[in-house]
């Protein structure tokens, strides 16, 4: 079982991220959900999960996923060139 870095819930059970901003060079941002029309897979079916990271249709992908989608640049969140890029919960136990 694996669980989120930020929202600390088990992402395979969980319906997706608790945490919906992203902090990116020094702007406040909502991340963009899971099937939502900007992800990577906006043709998810109501119930279907992500196939990385287990987010349900319309909730938000879990810290680390592949099919996440940066709001600001638009590439995979986990590899885009985005400067200073800050989740609430990393780092807080």
């Amino acid at each position: 079982m694996a669980g989120c870095r930020i929202c600390k819930q088990e992402m395979l059970t969980a319906q997706g991220c608790a945490i919906g901003t992203v902090h990116i060079n020094g702007k406040v941002y909502p991340r963009i959900k899971a099937g939502d029309a900007r992800d990577f897979n906006p043709s998810m079916e109501e119930g279907e999960r992500c196939g990385d990271c287990g987010a349900m249709k319309g909730f938000f992908h879990h810290f680390g996923c592949d099919i996440e989608r940066c709001p600001v640049c638009g590439m995979q969140m986990i590899s885009c060139d985005c400067e200073d890029v800050y989740y609430e919960g990393i780092g807080e136990e």
